[in-house]
Formats: structure tokens, sequence, C-alpha cells
């Protein structure tokens, strides 16, 4: 009995050794087992929800690029602030977010590399952005930035850059999501492979024991499945909001954005009807603006009023709204096998920034589940916020078509306004004028009133003294006046004095620069000092010449005497000549020169010859006062008012303010500081007089240490008419023989340029000259000796040359002589007249060896042409 007793002692302690020590060994392998399985499907599962946070931040800036592409464009169409809100928020959000993003994917290398190089292009894009701005603001040329395509390709690299990044993203949530679906599926078989054989070993050693490894596995898989469930939730939440997100991307108007939403959540939802209703912004009342699944029901309402219906209180309650057990008559969903009754409809609001701006109705076949309701709540704001960019973008475009619009009236009411105030600022002046006098008259009058009710009561006994003084003042007024119409009289006489000098003046000097210039080029081998005198004698006549120049332009501007030729003059063509005129002095000093390209419609109203002198006296000065081995600078500016800015800059010692400010007043001469001492100090008063007659300005601004810059501003005007040139060949000049004499006439009062000219003309073995001292000798010497050429001076006593010309014109005898004019006094208006009334060439003393010759030649080869070609009508 005892050994009985010991043995079942001994098996029961087996039994229960092993039904308590097996079951316990293999639950903490299985729990041990478990933990492992569980730990790493939450790292999985964490990773897929990390994963579905970096898209939905990248979503977010790629949202922001939109944003700052679509603000900027909005600015640069409009020009309106209001349009850079978009851009300046996104600006401001657009490296935070990023740089979140970047801690986010920190253990991703190549991912890191692609957000950092996401931010450089960001960087050099907002750069771009921010010059294409200023130059909006500051009405500069922002076209040419954006047309060279800088920031297009910013903005695709930028794109290009986060498409990659997403697209590297989403495979890696597919990778984790499988390995979540392989683990799941590897961990719960193993699990219950394991299950299976410690239920059998169970099974084996006690069905106690079985039965409580069954509940404990039970209760392990329900928690398991339960887990599983709610993580397949949360990814169909996740990956729902990031299909609408790719759905939506781009920029769609709103119809189509709408379109897409209804479509995309039919899809999602398997909604049988669905529709999408938009609020109005400035009545807030919803209209249905896209639908889905509808049958033709003419009873379907299409517009609700503000807290209308189910959809108004929708959108006043800003939240969900799920209705089930639908009447029979709430709608019907028909197709071509039948038609039924929607079990179930949800009302989602959908906002933006805290503001309801639409309604989602949508209509199942069954009830809505609860992961569904929580899938509308979540995507109502992306939507939402879509919505809202898509009307953005909607009244922008809108906004840019009636700016178009509205700048093509714009451009039709200028034209009339302009007229209207040319009419206006003419009778504004005649009024100022008339309430000027009135005003003046006015205060006599009351001055007037005032003394005489001062003197009314003390007349009577001062009537003499008032008579008296009356007298005295009588007598100082006359002088007054007989002296301020002699001071009057004498300036008069000054200008016209000296303005009727220019003849006189200019003659002997144009014989002195002749002569020097044929000594020059006539003495085969000029020793040093030969030559050094010629030069000495050239330079100081020139010098003399310029000085005289000054004096005589602005006695003839004092005196009212000077006639200008304003008309559209080509900007390119005087700067070239200009430029041709002073490049071999600036070369002299090491002076560097840069003109601008000017544009090819760059015309301006000015008299040509003043214009060039302008330009020439300030391109002279610049050089002359500039730092040796300096740079003079020209460039063009288009003004707001149309007119056109010509800027001379040099780099120069500069000015102080208070030279700057006596820079236009006469006798000023500044250069005695810098040691230029020449000059009369009248240069710049002629200069600024003559651009006022022009109808321009004139002012400078320098800097010391810097330079100095001196502007010139004229108006716009367009290009002139393309005269018809002939383009035949004439005939080359005859050769001499040697044997054959040609006459040359010259019709000169003043012995000093006929003696100048005889020199010029006896260097030509087969030229001899004939002189004339008035034009009645030189007509009658033209019909008797019949000249191959005629050099006629314009101011002749008696008869001008211009009227003895005429007389030789109606001479069939000399009517075919070419006739060259000679003058110091010669302006563009001049010379063109001269020209249409029959003179062949037209040259300005004094007189050029060069010059005088190539005309010459060129009236000798007419004059040899066969009968028929000997007309100037024929040579014109």
């Amino acid at each position: 009995m005892s050994n009985e007793s010991a043995m079942d002692e001994k098996g029961f302690r087996r039994i229960l050794n092993r039904n308590v020590g097996l079951p316990l060994g293999l639950g903490l392998v299985g729990a041990l087992f478990f933990a492992l399985l569980i730990g790493y499907l939450l790292n999985v599962i964490r990773w897929v929800e990390h994963t579905d946070q970096v898209l939905n931040r990248a979503s977010e800036v790629y949202k922001l690029t939109l944003d700052l592409e679509t603000g900027m464009r909005g600015f640069l169409l409009s020009g309106d602030e209001d349009y850079l809100a978009p851009y300046e928020q996104a600006r401001g959000k657009y490296r935070p977010l990023t740089e979140q993003l970047i801690g986010m994917v920190g253990d991703n290398p190549p991912q890191v590399q692609r957000l950092e190089r996401l931010l450089a292009l960001q960087e050099q894009w907002d750069l771009f952005a921010q010059e294409v701005i200023g130059s909006r603001r500051d009405g500069g040329n922002y076209l040419a930035e954006v047309g060279r395509g800088r920031g297009k390709n910013l903005t695709d690299g930028m794109r290009r850059e986060l498409d990659t990044f997403i697209n590297s993203e989403r495979e890696l949530r597919r990778q984790r999501n499988a390995e979540v679906s392989s683990s799941t599926t590897w961990g719960a078989g193993i699990y219950l492979v394991v299950s299976i054989l410690f239920s059998a070993l169970l099974a084996l050693f006690g069905r106690r024991e079985l039965m409580n490894l069954s509940q404990t596995y039970s209760q392990a898989m329900a928690k398991q499945s339960d887990y599983a469930d709610e993580q397949r939730r949360r990814a169909w939440l996740g990956g729902g909001q990031t299909l609408l997100a790719e759905r939506l991307l781009g920029q769609p108007q709103v119809q189509e954005l709408a379109d897409r939403s209804l479509e995309f959540l039919a899809e999602y939802l398997n909604c049988v009807v669905a529709a999408l209703y938009l609020r109005e912004a400035q009545t807030g009342d919803l209209t249905r603006v896209a639908g889905y699944g509808f049958s033709e029901d003419a009873s379907l309402k299409e517009h609700f009023y503000r807290g209308e219906g189910l959809i108004g209180q929708a959108a006043r309650g800003r939240r969900l709204v799920c209705l089930d057990d639908l009447p029979a008559d709430y709608i019907k969903v028909a197709s071509s096998l039948g038609e039924g009754q929607p079990v179930s409809v949800a009302l989602v609001p959908l906002q933006s920034e805290d503001r309801v701006n639409g309604v989602v109705e949508l209509a199942f076949m069954r009830v809505l589940e609860p992961r569904e309701r929580e899938f509308l709540e979540a995507i109502a704001s992306n939507v939402g916020m879509a919505l809202e960019a898509a009307r953005y973008r909607q009244r922008l475009q809108e906004v840019l078509g009636q700016t178009q619009q509205l700048n093509e009236e714009l451009q039709t009411q200028q034209e009339e306004l302009r007229a209207a105030n040319e009419e206006l600022e003419q009778q504004a002046r005649v009024l100022k004028e008339s309430q000027a006098h009135l005003e003046t008259q006015q205060a006599e009058l009351e001055q007037t009133n005032e003394k005489l009710s001062e003197q009314a009561q003390t007349l009577a006994d001062q009537r003499d003294e008032l008579d008296q003084r009356n007298t005295t003042l009588g007598r100082i007024q006359a002088q007054l006046e007989e002296r301020a119409e002699e001071l009057q009289r004498a300036s008069r006489y000054k200008s016209e004095f000296l303005a009727n000098m220019s003849h006189e003046l200019r003659t002997p000097l144009n014989a002195i620069l002749g002569f020097a210039q044929l000594v020059e080029s006539g003495t085969p081998t000029p020793t040093p000092t030969q030559k050094r005198s010629v030069d000495q004698i050239l330079k100081a006549g020139w010098y003399l010449l310029e000085l005289i120049n000054e004096i005589l332009d602005l006695a003839l501007i004092e005196s009212g005497k000077l006639s200008l030729s304003v008309e559209p003059v080509s900007l390119t063509e005087v700067l070239t000549e200009c430029r041709a005129m002073v490049e071999s002095q600036a070369a002299q000093r090491g002076i560097g020169m840069a003109f601008p390209r000017m544009p090819a419609q760059g015309y301006v109203n000015a008299d040509r010859t003043r214009l060039k002198q302008v330009l020439i006296n300030l391109l002279f000065n610049a050089i002359k006062y500039n730092q040796p081995n300096g740079r003079v600078s020209v460039e063009c500016t288009e003004q707001t008012a149309g007119t056109l800015r010509i800027s001379v800059r040099d780099t120069g010692a500069g000015l102080t303010p208070e030279q700057v400010s006596q820079l236009f007043q006469p006798f000023n001469r500044l250069g005695q500081e810098s040691g230029h001492e020449e000059g009369t100090g009248i240069g710049l008063v002629v200069t600024q007089r003559l651009v006022h007659l022009m109808g321009g300005d004139i002012g400078a601004d320098s800097t010391q240490g810097v330079g100095s810059v001196f502007w010139v501003e004229m108006a716009l005007a367009s290009a002139p008419g393309l005269a018809l040139e002939l383009t035949e060949e004439q005939p080359a000049p005859l050769a001499a023989d040697g044997a054959e004499m040609h006459t040359v006439l010259y019709v000169e009062d003043n012995p000093a340029n006929l003696e100048l000219v005889e020199q010029i003309i006896a260097r030509r073995s087969n030229l001899r000259l004939l002189g004339a001292a008035d034009a009645s000798l030189g007509i009658e010497f033209a019909r008797v000796y019949r000249p191959k050429v005629i050099l006629m001076d314009i101011n002749l006593p008696g008869i001008s040359g211009i009227e003895a010309m005429k007389i030789l014109r109606r001479d069939p005898v000399t009517a075919h002589i070419p006739i060259i004019a000679l003058s110091a006094n010669a302006v563009p208006r001049d010379i063109q007249r001269g020209m249409e009334a029959g003179f062949f060439n037209y040259i300005t003393k004094p007189i050029k060896v060069g010059q005088l010759m190539d005309a010459i030649d060129a009236a000798l080869a007419v004059s040899s042409l066969p009968k028929g070609m000997d007309t100037q009508q024929d040579i014109a």
C-alpha cells in the first residue's frame, strides 16, 4: 500500500511537474516569441506611420512651392502687392518645414541629400524671385529676366527633387507594408504552429492543461486580431489621404478639382451618388458645382441659401452629418438594370483656415462605417484648401484678363486725355496769368483805397505837399525809366554787336587756320621748329575759334537771332559722329571710352548740329578733367515722362556740392583749381541754353574721389520716313592729262580767303583760279569764261551768294555749272535751304583742304557728264 502510495505520489509529482513545468517552459518560450513578434510588428508599423507623415510633409512642401510660384506670378502680372501674400507666407514656412522633413528622414542619407539640394534650389529661386519682384516694383524690365528661363529651370529642378523624394518614400512605404504583411503572416503561422504543438503536448499531458492553454491562446489571438484591425484601419485612412492628395496635385480649375474629388470619393468609399456645393464669397449661399451618379431628376435642388436645409446646417455646424433610415422619396439611384434607394447619406463640410467654403454630400447603399466617417472628417480640410487655392487661381486669371482689357482701354483713353490735357494746360496758363494780373490789380486797388481813406481826412492840409511829392516822384520815375531803357539798349547793342561780328571775327581766323594747314601740308620736310610752330598756330587758332564760337553763340542766343531746326534726330548717328571726333584726344591721354548700343527707335526731337555741339562739349570736358588713364562712359536710359536721358560719366576728382551748384553760371571757371585755366567759363552756359532752346533739360551730379556725371534729357521722337536713295552708280571723275586746264571761279569779297583758296588750287597743275570780288562781277565772269566749277561765298556785299546762284541757274549759258557754297555762319536749316535752292555742295568755314578738293573733284566730274545729265536735278 505504501509502495503504491509512493508510486502514486511519485507519479503525481511527475505529472504535476510535467503539467506545470512543461506548460511553464513552453509558455515562457511562446511569450518571448510573441513579445518579439509584437515588438517587431509595432516597430515596422511605426515606420509605416512615419513614412505617411513624411509624405504628408512632402505634400505640404510641394504646395508651398506652388504658392511661391503662383504668388510671384500674380504680382508680376498685376503689380498688386496683395498677390504677394501667399508668396510671403509660403516663403516663411518653406525652410522650417523642409528642415523638419530633413530631421524626419535623417536615417536615410539619399533622401537627406535630395532635400538639401531642394533647399539650395529654393534659395536660388528665392533670390531670382526677389530680383524680379524688385524689378517689377521699380518699373524695370522684369520680362527679360523671366524670358531667360532661369526661374522656370529652378522650379523644374525643385519639382524633380520633390517628385523623386515622394516616389522614394512611397516605395519605402510599400516595402514596409509588404514587410508588415509578410511578418504578420509568418509570425502568425509560426505562432500558430507553436501553439498547436503546445496544445498537442498539453492534450497529451492533460485535458485541463490543454484547455487552459487553448484559452490563453484564444485571448492572445483576439488581441492580435484587434491590433491588426486597428493597424489596417490606420493604413486605410493614411493611404486614402495620400491618394487624394495625389489626385488633387497640379493646378486644376475649380470645376475640374470638384469632379476629381467626387470621382475619388466614389471610388474609395463606394458611394453611389455624390454632390459638391461651393460657398459664394459675397452671400455665403451654397451652389452645386459638381455631381456624380445623378439621374435625370428635375426636382433636385442646386442652390441653398445660408443655413437652408441639411446642406446649410452642415456648413453652419462645421461637423460631419450622417443620416440613416432615409425616407422613401429622398433620392433614387438608377441605372440601365434598375433603380434603388440609398441607405445612408453623409454631409461633409469643407474647411480652409477655419472657414467653411463648401459641402460634399455622399449617398451609400449601406450604413457608413466608423472608419469611413473618420476618413471624411480627416480629408475635409485638404479638399477645402485645394478648392480655395483653385478659386484663388481662377480669380487671378479673371483679374489678369480684366487688367489686359483695362490696359487697352487706358491706352485709348490716354490718347484722348493727352489732347484734353494740352488744351487744359493752355487754358490753365491763360487763367493763371489772368488770375495773377487780377490779384495784382486787386492788391494795388486795396493799397490805393487804404491810402485814400487815410489821406481823405488830411487832404486839404497836405494837398500842396502831396503835389510837390508827386512832382518829385514823377521826375525820379522818369529818370529811372530813362536809365532802364539805356541799360536795355546797351545790352541789346552788345548782343547785336556780338551777333553781327560773327563774320568779321571768324573770317580772319579761318584764313589763319587755312594758311597754317597749307604751310603744314605744303612743306615737304619741315624742321622740328617749323612743325612745332605750325602746330602751335593751329592749336591757338582752333582754341581761339572755339572761344569765339562760344561767345558768339551766347550773343546769338541772348539777341534771339539763333535759329534752330528741331526735328527727329537719330541718336545713334550723332553719338557715332561724336565718338569719331573725341577718340583721338581720349587716346592721347589714355582715357578709355564706352558708348552704348542704341535701339533702332532711338530718335529724339532736337537740332542735329546743336545736339552734336552739346554732346561734344560734355565729352571734351569729361576727357579734359578726368584722371590719367581714366574712363569716360556714355549711357542712354528711357525716362517715364517720354524722354531719353544721355549721361556722360567720368572718373575724375569730382566736385563739391557748392561747385556743382555753380556749374551753369556765366564766367565760372572751376577748372582753375585743377590746373585748367583756359576757356571763357561760358561753355556750359551755352550748352545749357542750347538744350533749353531745343526743349530739353540738363544737369550734373558729382562725388569727390569718384567722378562726375553730366546728363541731358530730350523728348523721344518717332523715326522719320526713309527717303529713297539713287542706287545707280555715279560716273567717276575725269582724269587730267596736264594739257587741258579747268577754270574754277571763286566769288569772295575777302582777299585773305581768296588767297587761301588760290594757294590750295595751285597744287593742281590742271586747275586755275579766277577771282571775283562781288556777285555782279562773278556773274559776268561766269558768262564770259564759263568755268567748270563756281565757289560762291554766301555773305557778299550787294547781291548775296544765294541770289547770285539763282541768277546763274536761270541763264542757259551757266545753268549747268556746279556751284559750291562757302559760309561761316551755316546752320542745318540754311544748308538744307541752300541745297534745295540749287547749290551742288555746301562747305562751312574754316575751309579744310581735303574737304574742298573732294567737293571740287566731284563738281568737275559732274560738269564733264554728257548733255542731258548736266543739271542739278539730274545729279541729285
